[in-house]
């Protein structure tokens, strides 16, 4: 179980003004598994780091962190330590270090791992690799390994830095022989990817112990980058050219285009896994959107199923996606019921679709509801400030371009996605006709304000992540100020476990309820 002192310690991880709202009752959201493992592997020059870190980089490293202390089995002198170093992670990120807050978490998951905390380790847990880009046509890319935060005993440090190249299906190509890696400036190597190589690859960064009698990392200690090797660059220019042709469209839809080359480039830059998306479907999806604006038509008029949209941002003029479902039995003279879905820590607008066997689609379908997943800006944004903005711009985004029933709009999400449900609906009591918070928590002050708006919440009762204790306090505060709501509190359920087997429920459940009438609680 987490301790209260924890959660309340947790409190000062939020020091950005939109998060003032929730610094009383968040404590640990979701983090996807690719976030968690990248958690470990934090570190840094003062002056020539390639990166940054800040509060919210210590706050997603503070999950997993949790996660793992609630998770694994550790002696008691394992836990002891590994809850006093992450008690000085929290007051070091309190002052701003977050390099050391960091850097007591890295060394606490070494505790809990069995892994002497060696000048090597410490210095390697430290280190990130980076590319220059990540779309790779085949051709060269430049690695640098640099770490994210000063460590006290880098100095000391004494490892060798290596560079492979894995491919589904290939045999591991060597790219970089074994050198030492100099801990006052970082290692930089330009690798050249062979011609036969194509699609999703890995470039294993591999530190080891470049001397002493006792290895002090386990094995070879790896990182991994994601490159995607494709020759997309005559689908890149084909669709900037017809774009250019389209002009300042008025027509929405001219932003779901556009998004494709602004993800494109996000996924050059690393700031988006390109494993994630197939970019030549990407591509000729983007190109029959622009074909038919310069065609004088609406690409997406009589379109059902799961496809990605975007729009453009008030709040600062930026493409931000959106994923979308609509039923084939979707009658835009009748109209729709609408679900959003709200994905955890970690995620983006593809997990609620794309995570969870891909059951929630499906289950909603059944009956005949829209589904829209925003991306909520970042993956750690908690969906507060622009990211609430951009949940309430994606819904009126959907109501403008298809007929929704506006008495059965309906909120659920897993996680941070949990938290985002409550939140944004006790900032917007009027919007909603029922709500669905999974494995989340939130204000309970704040179920006064939506008493009035039916609930299907659910929780596992030995969730590592979110304890239970979190929905159980507003399922409480919410029946004592007269609220409706249905709590499925599931014995040995754990923080993922118990998502997918909600959504059918939770589906049935929002079918039968209507804004503005009442239903019984349970």
């Amino acid at each position: 179980m987490f301790s209260v002192a924890w959660f309340n310690l947790l409190a000062v991880f939020f020091k950005m003004a939109f998060f003032d709202k929730i610094r009383r009752m968040l404590h640990f959201p979701f983090l996807s598994p690719r976030v968690v493992s990248a958690a470990v592997l934090a570190g840094t020059f003062a002056a020539s780091s390639l990166f940054a870190q800040d509060a919210a980089m210590v706050l997603s490293t503070s999950v997993g962190y949790n996660t793992q202390r609630l998770s694994l089995k550790l002696t008691p002198e394992q836990a002891a330590e590994a809850a006093r170093l992450g008690t000085e992670a929290t007051k070091a990120n309190a002052g701003g270090k977050y390099g050391e807050a960091l850097n007591d978490m890295a060394q606490g998951i070494a505790v809990m791992r069995g892994v002497a905390w060696t000048p090597e380790a410490e210095f390697a847990s430290a280190l990130r690799g980076k590319l220059d880009h990540a779309m790779i046509a085949p051709g060269k890319v430049t690695v640098s390994v640099a770490p994210l935060y000063a460590t006290p005993r880098a100095s000391a440090a004494k490892l060798n830095v290596a560079l492979a190249l894995m491919a589904v299906g290939q045999d591991t190509v060597v790219l970089a022989a074994r050198a030492p890696l100099d801990p006052t400036k970082p290692f930089v190597q330009q690798v050249t990817i062979p011609q036969s190589v194509s699609g999703n690859a890995t470039i294993e960064v591999r530190l080891t112990v470049a001397e002493g009698p006792t290895p002090a990392l386990p094995g070879a200690f790896a990182r991994n980058l994601t490159v995607h090797v494709e020759p997309l660059a005559a689908d890149v220019q084909h669709l900037k050219d017809t774009l250019a042709k389209v002009g300042k469209s008025s027509n929405p839809a001219l932003a779901s285009a556009e998004y494709t080359l602004a993800l494109y480039d996000l996924a050059d830059k690393g700031e988006t896994n390109p494993r994630a998306y197939n970019f030549k479907s990407e591509f000729a999806n983007a190109q029959l959107v622009a074909d038919a604006l310069t065609a004088g038509k609406d690409p997406f008029t009589g379109r059902h199923g799961d496809f990605h949209k975007a729009y453009r941002s008030a709040v600062d003029q930026t493409l931000q996606p959106y994923r979308l479902y609509v039923p084939d039995n979707y009658d835009a003279a009748k109209g729709a019921p609408l679900v959003v879905a709200l994905h955890g820590m970690g995620g983006d607008e593809n997990g609620m679709f794309d995570s969870y066997g891909k059951e929630l689609p499906r289950d909603a379908g059944k009956y005949g509801f829209l589904v829209v997943a925003p991306k909520g800006r970042g993956p750690a944004s908690m969906y507060r400030g622009s990211a609430e903005k951009d949940v309430l711009d994606v819904i009126a985004e959907v109501e403008r371009d298809y007929k929704v029933d506006l008495s059965r709009v309906y909120l659920m999400g897993h996680s941070m996605g949990g938290y985002g449900t409550w939140s944004t609906a006790i900032d917007h009591p009027d919007m909603f006709a029922a709500l669905g918070p999974i494995s989340g928590g939130g204000d309970v002050n704040g179920m006064v304000k939506i008493k009035h708006i039916p609930q299907y919440v659910t929780h596992g009762d030995t969730d590592p992540t979110v304890n239970v204790s979190m929905s159980r306090a507003m399922v409480e505060a919410g029946k004592k100020a007269g609220a409706p709501i249905t709590y499925v509190e599931v014995p040995g359920g754990t923080h993922v476990s118990v998502a997918q087997p909600s959504f059918a429920p939770m589906m049935e459940f929002f079918s039968k309820v209507v804004k503005g009438k009442a239903v019984a609680s349970e």
